[in-house]
């Protein structure tokens, strides 16, 4: 899972304990929360904080922003995920990225329906030029990208992208792992931190799909293209 970040970001799998604990303000986020559903944001929790120890970030409470985003201390950029029992957390300082974001998902395809819902006609036909899996299971790579983008994308403009409003183009390096560019398409979607063209990289193993993607600061793309 490192590997689908650069140098500089913290990444925590879980859970490791059953019931960890909470931050008392995220405890009173919990208060009205199911059993069920107040493990999950536990494990979440504690997957983002031992990110951060691992990183030397200060520790401090990951709250709820804006649409129930995950809202890290000052100083801190992050995401978290989680699909059935596997939890993942990937942080950063906000010194060194703009923005960051990760996606887990089962490893299945989706429907056929779907795949017309997550990519453009013209993804889809380049999905089809892909080898070792089938367009519908290409598509739920395409899907977790487009969750990455939107979770890095998100907490800095405070705008809401769907599927159709940004465009993935998959790069396969071997049969587990590969790179992702995504672009905006929909015209009045701000950029984030400048850009509208974004990098991540999956990677696939049996149970599930996972993505993620970084916002570098634009200073930093405008000296990576010199």
């Amino acid at each position: 899972m490192r590997d689908l970040f650069p140098p500089g970001v913290g990444v925590a799998i879980g859970p490791t304990e059953a019931d960890p604990p909470l931050h008392p303000e995220e405890e009173v986020l919990a208060l009205e929360m199911g059993a069920g559903r107040r493990a999950q944001f536990a494990a979440g929790r504690a997957c983002a904080r031992r990110a951060m120890c691992e990183l030397g970030l200060p520790d401090g409470p990951v709250l709820r922003g804006v649409r129930r985003a995950p809202r890290f201390p000052d100083g801190v950029v992050g995401s978290i995920t989680h699909t059935d029992d596997f939890f993942l957390a990937a942080v950063a300082s906000s010194r060194a990225f703009a923005g960051l974001g990760v996606d887990a998902e089962r490893n299945r395809a989706v429907s056929v329906r779907a795949s017309a819902r997550i990519c453009a006609p013209a993804e889809l036909a380049a999905l089809r030029d892909l080898r070792g899996r089938t367009v519908e299971q290409w598509a739920a790579v395409v899907f977790s990208a487009k969750e990455s983008l939107y979770k890095a994308y998100f907490p800095l403009t405070e705008v809401f992208i769907g599927f159709r409003d940004a465009e993935v183009a998959l790069v396969p390096e071997s049969e587990a792992a590969g790179r992702f560019e995504a672009r905006l398409v929909r015209g009045d979607a701000p950029g984030a931190a400048g850009q509208r063209r974004f990098a991540g990289r999956y990677a696939i193993d049996a149970a599930r799909v996972v993505t993620g993607l970084i916002i570098p600061h634009s200073a930093d793309r405008a000296r990576s293209a010199c």
